[in-house]
């Protein structure tokens, strides 16, 4: 018999709430250049025990001046479904592009959370695409192609 592992969101609504002296530290070792294993360790916690509670901070940081930071931010959004933050994550994908960074973290998480819910994603979406700041527009066309993907498949 095999033992499947719990899914990701079950293992979030079991971990304790992440304390603000949490945040504070992880946002250190995101930012410890002279240590990538302790950088890596906090994306991978950030990734694993952030909750919808932590959603202020995770837009936090996707604002960061490190794409790295971005990128570790942009996992749990995705994780969650958050697509109400897709246009702060297509700001951060375009700020890494500008900063000429292959963002493909950040885009994997984008195409995930289209393809997770293609119809809330499709709605924000397609607003920055009316709307939106040039660039934003043409990251939500391009993104809008995997929510369509997906809802005809």
């Amino acid at each position: 018999m095999r033992i499947r592992a719990p899914a990701p969101q079950l293992i979030r609504v079991l971990c304790v709430p992440m304390t603000e002296r949490d945040w504070h530290e992880l946002d250190a070792a995101l930012h410890d250049v002279n240590n990538v294993d302790r950088a890596v360790a906090a994306a991978d916690r950030i990734q694993r025990e952030a909750g919808r509670e932590d959603i202020p901070h995770l837009l936090h940081l996707l604002k960061d001046t490190s794409f790295f930071v971005r990128e570790a931010a942009a996992w749990p959004l995705s994780d969650l479904g958050v697509t109400e933050a897709l246009p702060e994550l297509l700001a951060a994908l375009h700020q890494g592009e500008r900063e000429g960074h292959d963002n493909d973290g950040l885009t994997a998480a984008l195409v995930d959370l289209a393809e997770a819910r293609p119809q809330e994603a499709a709605t924000v979406l397609n607003g920055i695409a009316a709307s939106g700041k040039a660039h934003l527009r043409e990251h939500a066309v391009w993104l809008l192609e995997f929510c369509q993907a997906k809802g005809d498949a």
